[in-house]
Formats: structure tokens, C-alpha cells, sequence
């Protein structure tokens, strides 16, 4: 399951980066759904655990001001939206995972 769940968090950041990504450019059809079924698909025959990806994909989303309002303070110098995209998504996986999963 530990190697499976690593998948699923590979998969989430995916999901989550390229969404971060889109809204960035200015796309108005970005569509969470679509992305997360378009990178599960590509795994289809090796991810076992969909619901744990959609949990935290979802999460993640849903939470993010939240998950940026408690990161800020850590990091003062450092404003959310100047850290590299990638590390600012892991920083917010890491942070759900610990306080809701």
C-alpha cells in the first residue's frame, strides 16, 4: 500500500500543478474533474487506491487558502505566490496530509 499511496500522491501533484498552472495562464476551462481523470486514466492498470487521490486532490483544492494562511508565517520572507509552483503544491500536499488525513 506505501508505494501505491506514493503513486497516488505522484498523481495528485500532477493533478494539482497542472491545474495551479492553467489558472495561472489565464485559462477560464480548467477543469479540476478533467485532470484528475485524465492522470488516474494514465495509471489505470497500477493505482489501486482512487478514492485517497481524490481526497487529496479535492483537499488540497478546497483548503488551499486555508493550507497558504498557516504556511505563511513559517516562511515570512518568502510570500506564497513567490515559492516555485512545485514546491508551493508540495508544501500544501505535505501540510493536508499531516492535519486532515
Amino acid at each position: 500500500m506505501a508505494s501505491n499511496r506514493h503513486l497516488g500522491r505522484i498523481i495528485a501533484l500532477q493533478t494539482l500543478y497542472e491545474q495551479d498552472f492553467r489558472r495561472s495562464a489565464g485559462d477560464k476551462d480548467v477543469s479540476l474533474d478533467d485532470i484528475l481523470a485524465r492522470n488516474i486514466a494514465r495509471y489505470e492498470g497500477t493505482v489501486e487506491d482512487k478514492d485517497f487521490i481524490d481526497r487529496l486532490v479535492r483537499g488540497v483544492d478546497a483548503k488551499a487558502a486555508q493550507l497558504d494562511a498557516t504556511l505563511q508565517p513559517i516562511a515570512p520572507e518568502w510570500p506564497i505566490d513567490q515559492i516555485a509552483r512545485m514546491d508551493r503544491v508540495v508544501l500544501r500536499m505535505g501540510l493536508y496530509e499531516l492535519l486532515h488525513e
